[in-house]
């Protein structure tokens, strides 16, 4: 059945509402008593008469009304079934396309079957052909890493060649220079070539090698640069405020340790070429006994000579080898003042003294040029500046790369500033040492020339023997005669890291005026040449004397 409401006419609206009127008429006559009806008059009968023409009128009506609702009714009951037709012609359709639907799908699955069947030898062409194309591109993998090692094989070759030809060139280039036939070309050409080929051969930058190549001889320089990318032997230094050189020895031979002593000149060095067990992890050093250092810093150290019960800065202490040596040689006697800038530093520097079991030590964090503002007065001072390693190469080949002229400057300019509060901390007549692991004349006679420009400061003996003497001349600059008391450590001439060391005792405090500045200072060491050009100076001045004492006498006389 269709869910649609049923729609009447006016008429029939209008039929209703009287039936509607008459059965309520008809409750209210038969609610009436029959003494009612015995009473009625004549008017009532003639009502009743008109009523009842009223009620034929309306029956007829009524008959109408009804036969009208029959209508519409049969007419509802067709649509309903009519819609009642078509819901089941359209479930009908619907079952129909469902079973087509089936049907479709079962032709469909037959032929995706037969497809599938026709399709697996494809399938499993393609499979094969994929399986032969992995094949293939493994095969042509293997191929290139086998021509690619070839390639690496023959380059390594063509490469070894290539440096011995560049070895080659290069001695033919020393053997002229030598000789002074140069040929065809010039002899800045042939040094600039042999500058591009030292490059190459030992991996440096053009501003480093060129800065040694104005230091050193062609010759020289070859050995310098073989020194450098040669490693240096592992020493020691003994702790003799915990044992004996000759006790830690034996404890070390026993443990399969083949080591020497470092020279004549200390008595707590010791080389070591082998080891069956780790030198840095050994009870001995865990203990204290030694301590890894090389012997080159340990000349710092001889030559600041410190004494028992005096006051000693080490204004760049970290990571504590040379304050350790000095509180041993004070026999932890007097105040060590050990200062760095870096906090992360001194994390080593008290690892250190505790280790070596350093009792006389204060560990002080400022910047080494305002120190004089925090305490003044030393006995000596050790300034080991911080500088750019030249060298300590053969420790660090980056250098070879990543330092050039510019970094040499800078230190050179902080190096500067650290040795004119180094004295300034110093007291009147005190000891102050200056040290540094490199091998550049801007990071050591530049400075020591502008302390003694700036202070009232001179060059003394280091009382060392090791080493060469510093530098008089480089390109155009002069230094003072007594740069020749500096001592410099090269590691194709000593065997040891590359180090520069000098002692410096303080006049008086203050700064250099500029007139005294301007005066000549006299050497402390003379040589032959020099003193024949003193007497020749005395004699002039003498002559000069004579000629005023007579010019003035002639005066007096007239």
């Amino acid at each position: 059945m269709s869910n649609k409401k049923a729609q009447f006419s006016k008429q029939t609206l209008q039929l209703a509402q009287k039936y509607a009127k008459q059965l309520m008429q008809k409750d209210v006559i038969e609610l009436k008593s029959d003494d009612d009806k015995d009473i009625k008059s004549d008017d009532e009968e003639l009502n009743i008469e008109d009523e009842q023409n009223e009620q034929n009128s309306d029956q007829q009506e009524d008959e109408q009304f009804e036969e009208q609702q029959d209508e519409e009714d049969d007419n509802n009951v067709d649509e309903e079934q009519e819609n009642d037709d078509d819901q089941d012609g359209e479930q009908d359709q619907e079952d129909d396309q469902q079973n087509g639907d089936e049907e479709d799908e079962e032709e469909n699955q037959d032929e995706q079957e037969i497809v599938e069947q026709k399709e697996e030898p494809k399938k499993q062409k393609k499979i094969k052909i994929q399986q032969q194309q992995v094949e293939e591109e493994q095969e042509n993998e293997q191929n290139d890493q086998e021509s690619y090692q070839e390639e690496e094989q023959q380059n390594d070759q063509l490469f070894e060649t290539d440096l011995n030809a560049i070895m080659n060139r290069i001695n033919k280039i020393i053997e002229t220079l030598k000789q002074k036939e140069y040929g065809k070309f010039s002899r800045e050409e042939l040094l600039n070539e042999l500058k591009k080929h030292l490059c190459t051969y030992y991996g440096y930058n053009s501003d480093l090698m060129s800065h040694f190549s104005s230091m050193f001889k062609p010759a020289e320089l070859v050995a310098f640069l073989d020194a450098n990318d040669a490693p240096r032997p592992i020493t020691i230094r003994v702790n003799t405020l915990r044992t004996r050189r000759k006790e830690l020895a034996q404890t070390l031979v026993q443990r399969g340790v083949n080591l020497d002593s470092v020279g004549d000149w200390t008595k707590v060095g010791l080389v070591i070429y082998e080891s069956k067990v780790p030198i840095g992890a050994t009870p001995e050093y865990l203990s204290g006994h030694y301590m890894l250092q090389s012997a080159s810093s340990f000349l710092p150290v001889l030559a600041l000579a410190p004494q028992m019960n005096e006051r000693i800065l080490d204004m760049a202490a970290a990571p504590g080898g040379k304050t350790t040596y000095i509180a041993q040689l004070m026999k932890n006697s007097g105040v060590i003042f050990a200062n760095d800038t870096s906090k992360d530093r001194e994390k080593a520097l008290f690892y250190n003294l505790q280790r070596m079991g350093v009792t006389n030590c204060i560990v002080t964090n400022y910047d080494g040029r305002k120190f004089p503002k925090v305490m003044k007065n030393f006995d000596r001072v050790l300034l080991d500046a911080p500088c750019t390693g030249l060298g300590i190469i053969s420790k660090d080949p980056s250098i070879k790369a990543q330092k050039q002229m510019r970094d040499i400057l800078k230190h050179s300019h902080l190096q500067k500033e650290l040795i004119l509060s180094a004295i300034d901390c110093c007291k009147k007549g005190g000891i102050i040492v200056y040290s540094t692991c490199s091998v550049s004349v801007h990071e050591n006679e530049v400075v020591l020339q502008y302390a003694l420009n700036n202070r009232h400061v001179k060059l003394i003996d280091t009382g060392l023997e090791v080493g060469n003497p510093g530098l008089l001349k480089f390109d155009d600059k002069k230094f003072h005669p007594s740069m020749n008391l500096a001592k410099r450590i090269y590691p194709h001439v000593h065997n040891m890291d590359g180090f520069f060391y000098a002692k410096l005792k303080k006049i008086n405090h203050g700064p250099i005026k500029e007139e005294v500045k301007n005066e000549p200072q006299k050497p402390l060491v003379m040589t032959k040449k020099m003193k024949k050009k003193e007497k020749q100076m005395e004699k002039l001045r003498q002559g000069e004397a004579r000629k005023q004492q007579q010019q003035q006498q002639q005066q007096q006389q007239q």
